[in-house]
């Protein structure tokens, strides 16, 4: 199916909020214009980081061709906006009505309901279930990242003790619906029975973990001694190796019942 003018539109909409946000890589500060809690300047750029790739994927969906190389990232926002709504709402009594959250609810409140309504207006154009080539690398990198989404959700205070650098509570879990979601966008990419239904998801993050190793050597000197440190940046060199090994290795083919067409 091609791609409507509108659907383009909504990822346009979803790119100025992750640019938004994302903009906190180049001044930390700029993350208050929306994230409804204080972060430090690694913090705010780890987070800015998380958006960035959202950027990514809305600015490729933007330009791509058929829907089903756009699937996989509006399940992903709406499947992120719709957690970090959640985690935000029993947080609401801590706010006064000065400093209320109303942006960051709002959007997160439309957000994933127009992204259901999308999915239910398209469901028929769903590509069938296959298995591609590069799951072996999806459902790796989803299960790291599940797991530790699963101990920052619930366990935020654990999480944080663990984490290799200062990370309060509320922000581990902002991260918990970021991981989890990539996850998902991994459980997903690995059924996709083409190229072009991973596509987006291996450039946008390559692109994130990209900009998380320059994040994380720029802020060095915060991060803790010991394994956890070096534990995250070999996981994330991993992760650097891995996409973009899988993009130099299938640029623009296609898969066919796991051989290449």
């Amino acid at each position: 199916m091609k791609l409507p003018i509108w659907l383009r539109l909504y990822f346009l909409f979803v790119l100025i909020q992750a640019v938004l946000v994302g903009s906190a890589i180049i001044q930390p500060p700029w993350i208050t214009v929306v994230l409804p809690w204080d972060a430090s300047p690694l913090n705010a750029r780890f987070i800015a980081a998380l958006y960035l790739m959202g950027a990514i994927s809305a600015l490729l969906c933007m330009i791509a061709a058929r829907y089903a190389e756009v699937r996989i990232s509006l399940i992903e926002i709406g499947f992120v906006t719709g957690v970090l709504l959640l985690i935000t709402v029993p947080h609401f009594s801590e706010f006064t009505p000065q400093n209320f959250p109303y942006r960051w609810t709002i959007f997160y409140t439309i957000d994933p309901l127009v992204s259901a309504l999308i999915l239910w207006r398209l469901r028929g154009n769903a590509p069938p279930a296959g298995r591609n080539p590069l799951a072996p690398l999806f459902l790796t990198y989803s299960a790291v990242l599940g797991v530790a989404g699963v101990i920052l959700l619930v366990a935020p205070a654990l999480a944080a003790s663990l984490w290799p650098w200062a990370l309060p509570p509320i922000l581990g879990q902002v991260y918990s619906a970021f991981f989890l979601t990539f996850a998902l966008g991994g459980v997903l990419a690995a059924r996709e029975p083409d190229w072009a239904g991973g596509r987006v998801y291996v450039l946008a993050n390559l692109g994130m973990l990209l900009l998380i190793v320059g994040v994380s050597i720029w802020h060095f000197d915060r991060f803790k001694p010991g394994p956890t440190t070096w534990a995250w940046y070999a996981l994330c060199l991993a992760g650097v190796v891995g996409f973009g090994r899988a993009l130099l290795r299938r640029p623009g083919r296609r898969f066919t019942q796991g051989a290449v067409a």
